[in-house]
């Protein structure tokens, strides 16, 4: 189904705040290409190129934006910024002017026209200053909370005196507290404006940059901190979340190493530390920075969860256990550890106590998409369908390009015997294992017509997976075909038939257990098995019986 104008728009503004930017930008491009002044499409295809440091591309962008409607003052603002940015300084008093004519006066605004009316140098800074009582009166707002008297007493304050940087930084650190991240933005650029040799100014700015994602002026702030002032160790951490964010994991190992040469006591830096090592998978090494960052800190509750995510991988469920335990006791509200308890929990097979901690998960977090699928894998697993069918969909209306959420559905959806919709689910996932099971579902719910044309098909595109080869194998045997699927075609000549006899003398008797102990097993249909698709639920070898273990 074609895409409208509105619907386009909207999936390219959740692309684009979840930072798949490519999908974005290709989404605002279709919209040109149907209606190339369309305002917001322009406007945030702008917004884009400003935040790839592409400030040339964005001006006629944000130009036509303006143009094709005037009345959003996000429009001025984005523009008069990006002149300021290419130093096209009269260009941008020019355009403020027309701003204010349009009626426009708010902060940002004000921050903008600040930017434009102070000098780049520190010495050239107005000497003018508000008296010591007004400062003193502003910080003791900010420090007790009154926030709405501090960002009041500020704004007065650069009113008057608009090159004074503290009004500025109160006014940043107050817009930054109550959420508005862009007009902090605006607020701290003016802080470094005036004080462009002030470490401390271009690190606040940097953090406010990563919160809003956008990485790479937040790495350049984070530079000039550190250009400034080589032994902020703080900056040098925070650095290192920004190149891990941005995928560059040895520089971040750097950045961490280098934070905590300069400060071995700063715990988060060990922890952030734990983080990367995690990623780059050396676990024994994450291991250790996260009960370093516990030493140092041992109430840092998501030290505690990432051990437990550690821990986990290393197999050692119950050391895991006990971290996500103490994660908890020390962050109740951490949905996190929560949810990941409950997956530890269910490797544990205790799957009434991991449904318990799954359920909290979402109690603390209501839209926790992980927690939602893994639930419904737990559901699933407790013979509970139809509350795994509704919890694994709930997953997807979350997140609906969750694509393991999408394969457990898929597995939930056939067991119910729902196998039209199962295949919608399998089809998405779009792996190995799911072609192979949507193809199950197609023999299942006897669509032999089907299930002979997309065989063909798969057997164009992979002759190599082994879960479609057994299907086909076993749907060949079963209708009396040739089997299409070119994977092994004379899978009897890999047989090697042996008689028990010749190892048990007793085995007649032997063979009537096992056989009697089977048909107590549960089965579940399964196509790699020789006896109608069927096989049992559990591993036999893992905990065996004392017959099996003889055999």
């Amino acid at each position: 189904m074609e895409l409208t104008i509105e619907q386009a728009l909207q999936q390219g503004i959740t692309a684009h705040k979840e930072g798949k930017l490519k999908d974005a930008e290709r989404l605002y491009r279709v919209i040109l290409q149907s209606q190339p002044l369309h305002p917001d499409a322009n406007h945030n295809l702008g917004v884009l190129a400003v935040s790839a440091n592409k400030v040339d591309a964005a001006l006629p962008l944000f130009k036509t934006a303006l143009e094709a409607n005037p009345k959003i003052e996000q429009f001025w603002l984005s523009y008069i910024d990006a002149l300021i940015k290419k130093k096209q300084r009269d260009k941008a008093k020019e355009v403020l002017e027309q701003a204010k004519k349009q009626g426009l006066g708010g902060e940002r605004l004000i921050s903008l026209e600040a930017q434009l009316s102070s000098k780049t140098q520190l010495e050239n800074v107005n000497t003018a200053s508000p008296s010591q009582e007004q400062l003193s009166i502003l910080l003791e707002h900010y420090k007790n909370g009154r926030l709405s008297d501090a960002e009041k007493l500020s704004l007065e304050i650069i009113q008057e005196f608009p090159n004074y940087p503290f009004g500025w930084e109160v006014l940043g650190a107050v817009l930054d507290a109550t959420g508005r991240k862009y007009e902090a933005v605006d607020a701290k650029q003016t802080v470094v404006a005036l004080c462009p040799q002030d470490a401390e100014a271009h690190s606040n700015l940097g953090n406010t940059l990563k919160e809003l994602g956008r990485l790479d002026e937040a790495e350049a702030s984070y530079n000039r901190a550190i250009s400034l002032n080589p032994d902020y160790a703080e900056v040098h951490s925070n650095l290192g979340n920004t190149l891990q964010e941005l995928g560059r994991l040895e520089e971040a190992e750097a950045s961490f190493n280098q934070a905590i040469s300069l400060k071995p006591d700063l715990a988060v830096s060990h922890y952030n530390l734990g983080n990367t090592l995690q990623a780059l998978r050396r676990l024994d090494e994450a291991e250790a920075s996260y009960n370093q960052a516990i030493s140092l800190k041992p109430g840092l509750a998501e030290a505690h969860g990432n051990l437990g995510n550690t821990l986990k991988e290393l197999g050692r469920l119950d050391e895991a256990e006990a971290s996500y335990n103490q994660a908890i006791s020390l962050r109740p509200d951490l949905a996190e550890a929560h949810s990941n308890l409950g997956d530890t929990l269910k490797e544990l097979g205790r799957l009434d106590e991991a449904e318990a901690s799954l359920i909290q998960a979402i109690a603390v977090k209501s839209d926790f998409a992980e927690a939602h699928n893994n639930l419904g894998v737990i559901l699933h697993k407790l013979g509970r369908l139809e509350e795994s069918e509704a919890s694994l969909k709930q997953a997807i209306a979350l997140k609906s390009d969750y694509i393991a959420a999408h394969g457990n559905l898929g597995s939930t959806l056939r067991e119910l015997g729902k196998y039209e919709e199962a295949i919608l689910h399998y089809d998405l996932e779009s792996n190995p294992n799911a072609v192979a099971q949507s193809l199950e579902c197609l023999y299942l719910n006897k669509n032999y017509s089907d299930f002979d044309k997309r065989l063909r098909s798969i057997s164009q595109l992979d002759d190599t997976n082994i879960r479609v080869a057994a299907v086909s194998a076993f749907a060949a045997h079963q209708m009396k075909k040739k089997d299409h699927y070119p994977f092994c075609t004379n899978p009897l000549d890999f047989l090697i038939i042996k008689n028990l006899g010749e190892y048990d003398s007793n085995s007649n008797e032997l063979i009537d257990e096992i056989i009697k102990e089977a048909d107590g097993y549960q089965l579940a249909w399964e196509s790699r098995t020789t006896k109608f698709g069927f096989q049992g639920l559990n591993d036999l070898f893992k905990k065996p019986s004392k017959n099996i273990a003889y055999l």
